[in-house]
């Protein structure tokens, strides 16, 4: 009977240490004697000051923590006229970090002609104009005129005569990267990493695929915000042959990449430093681009077999082998006027070809044709048509894009 005693004593000491631990993190337990404890309600005074209970939020507060991090920075943008409450949360920095880390879907591309003779200044397509925009889609805010290379997470890549940029659009601030150690040349391969999870102090990287001088493989030279400097990685590439590596790559969980002459995928794994030639199986003469679907990625080709009907072929895995081929029909009723204009290929089909596209969930494959812009939902099966802004010849480099309100920080001025 002393043993139970002793024993039970013993575990309400047992309890009442661990009530006090609680008690430390949490003031709204009380002691009212005999065992019993019971949650206090919170004073007023001891809530932080910007803290709402449930109860106490208005529509307004709701839109403000719960809806705004998943909306497009245009969007946001309007909404600060709203008032000054509103203007003060859309400006500060947890908004912009949370909204670049909610905000994730495809909100329409950058264009550019990048012929060496025919530059053009850059422009945006929007996927949905209301809700996805840029106020100055050229980038006139930049010291000169740019060449557009890569985006990521809504910042962009961007090249004048010598220096590389790298750019909010929306916000319009940008940073200039010091100068690189090895011969990028005119039009580089170049991908831009920035991944805002986890990201407080939006670092980000640039790899660029330089290639080998007398040899046929490229090394791969990076560069962190970090530290603001340039370092070459410690591994060579002598798997590509005679092929040449194509700016405008891709970044994704930790893995750099871009598409080659040859058809085939070189990839550089940031964390370890390996470069590897990933081969994709597709037909001679035929080419495709890099695209997330499922979260990974795959290389996407799209033909049109006859008439309206279009084949999509998605390769992916570590193999690249064919994953999936979908037969879409998308109506694509062409005008006289493009008729004259010679669209047309060997037996009739309609010449074009896919997008680089970034998805969230939303999986898609994006075909350009000279008159038009689809985009084939993968689940629904779905097609959505956008006119191309009259005809694009030759035709312009894309760089998707994520409207996003992401934080550059260190800036020039």
């Amino acid at each position: 009977m002393k043993s139970w005693k002793n024993n039970m004593s013993s575990s309400d000491e047992f309890v009442k240490d661990n009530i006090t631990d609680a008690e430390e993190f949490s003031p709204r337990i009380e002691h009212h004697g005999s065992g019993v404890y019971k949650l206090a309600e919170n004073k007023e005074s001891d809530l932080p000051a910007d803290y709402l209970r449930k109860e106490d939020m208005k529509i307004k507060d709701v839109a403000k923590k719960y809806v705004m991090p998943f909306l497009p920075a245009k969007s946001l943008m309007k909404f600060r006229a709203v008032s000054k409450d509103w203007n003060n949360w859309i400006a500060s920095p947890l908004l912009s970090y949370l909204q670049a880390t909610s905000f994730r879907r495809l909100s329409g591309y950058f264009y550019q002609n990048v012929d060496a003779d025919l530059q053009s200044d850059p422009k945006f397509l929007s996927l949905d104009h209301p809700s996805n925009g840029v106020p100055s889609p050229s980038l006139d805010f930049l010291p000169e005129r740019v060449k557009l290379l890569s985006s990521s997470s809504g910042l962009l890549l961007c090249q004048g005569q010598e220096e590389y940029y790298v750019c909010n659009p929306v916000t319009e601030n940008w940073k200039l990267i010091p100068p690189h150690q090895g011969y990028h040349g005119s039009d580089p391969a170049v991908v831009l990493a920035f991944d805002p999870h986890g990201n407080i102090e939006s670092y980000f990287h640039i790899f660029a695929a330089v290639p080998l001088l007398g040899q046929p493989g490229v090394l791969v030279e990076v560069y962190s915000s970090e530290s603001n400097s340039w370092k070459c990685s410690s591994s060579d590439c002598l798997e590509l042959e005679d092929a040449i590596v194509i700016g405008g790559g891709f970044y994704m969980k930790g893995v750099a990449y871009w598409n080659t002459t040859s058809n085939g995928v070189l990839a550089f794994d940031v964390k370890n430093e390996i470069t590897a030639v990933l081969h994709v199986p597709i037909p001679r003469g035929r080419s495709g681009a890099l695209t997330q679907i499922e979260d990974e990625l795959s290389y996407v080709t799209a033909y049109n077999e006859c008439g309206d009907v279009f084949i999509v072929d998605i390769y992916g895995g570590m193999d690249m082998s064919l994953r999936r081929s979908e037969c879409i029909n998308l109506g694509h009723k062409r005008s006289w006027r493009a008729l004259e204009e010679n669209p047309i290929v060997n037996n009739g089909t309609v010449s074009c070809s896919v997008l680089p596209c970034i998805n969230s969930g939303d999986d898609m494959v994006v075909i350009y044709t000279t008159e038009r812009i689809y985009l084939y939902h993968l689940i629904g099966q779905r097609v959505e048509t956008l006119m191309t802004p009259g005809q694009l010849t030759p035709p312009p480099r894309f760089i998707p894009y994520t409207n996003s309100l992401a934080t550059l920080h260190h800036l020039n001025e």
